[in-house]
């Protein structure tokens, strides 16, 4: 085969495998990816230019317009306490979900000037309106004057052995023992006894929010430490009733 020949041979060739590579059926793939973001793209468009659901409100409507907020209470927001009955002073809560550390210091506490009979009342106040000036605050009074609070050793505040390390715990067992002096109507303070074991009993009478009376007993001692040195803290505090009153 002369050159030229071959070379004619190679051309037709390459002329050939040319033809077959422009096929339309080569290009008919990847031509429908190539074309479909477009099409997509024009769906989108199309969906979002469409006509609006309602007339558009102006600035001024939309400014005077009053937005009708509902809070719920803690009790029904909280998973703990949205299904617990309602107790008698209107309450849900449980107590589980509450951080009570996060707040300043209660705005009754114990002073040398009080007596024992004194301090017992301030107690009562607080817990009368447990609430004023903030959740809880009564229990925290009540958490102030124990002369045990934040003891990490047993006691019997409550009659029964139970440290008083974290006051979240202490208003669990508080709310259990004392919820008759919660939002109380009234209370009467009998005169203070010396015990024979040098202690204060100071008994007093609780009528609770629904007209109820109830005896309770507090047990106050001269605090003989810390910041309240000298001032009456509560040793004990239980219904008069309490089986464990022979314990105190």
């Amino acid at each position: 085969m002369s050159l030229s020949a071959s070379l004619k041979s190679t051309s037709t060739a390459s002329s050939s495998s040319r033809g077959r590579s422009h096929n339309p059926t080569c290009f008919s793939q990847p031509a429908r990816f190539l074309n479909a973001p477009t099409q997509h793209h024009t769906r989108c468009t199309l969906a979002r230019s469409g006509p609006p659901s309602g007339q558009m409100k102006s600035s001024e409507e939309i400014r005077d317009e009053v937005i009708q907020r509902v809070r719920l209470t803690t009790a029904e927001e909280c998973p703990f306490c949205r299904d617990a009955p309602v107790k008698e002073n209107g309450s849900k809560c449980v107590g589980v979900c509450r951080n009570p550390q996060n707040v300043p210091g209660p705005l009754l506490y114990p002073h040398d000037m009080q007596t024992a009979e004194d301090a017992v009342r301030l107690q009562l106040n607080a817990m009368k309106q447990v609430h004023d000036p903030r959740y809880n605050h009564g229990l925290q009074v009540l958490y102030e004057f124990a002369v045990e609070a934040g003891m990490m050793e047993r006691s019997r505040y409550f009659g029964y052995e139970s440290d008083l390390y974290h006051f979240d715990h202490f208003m669990g067992k508080s709310m259990n023992a004392f919820g008759e002096m919660v939002d109380c109507k009234s209370y009467e303070i009998k005169p203070a006894e010396l015990m024979p074991c040098k202690r204060t009993r100071v008994e007093v009478v609780v009528e609770n929010s629904v007209g109820v009376k109830f005896d309770f007993t507090f047990i106050m001692v001269l605090r003989t430490f810390g910041k309240y040195k000298g001032c009456w803290n509560t040793h004990r505090l239980l219904p008069s009733d309490s089986p464990y009153m022979s314990k105190i």
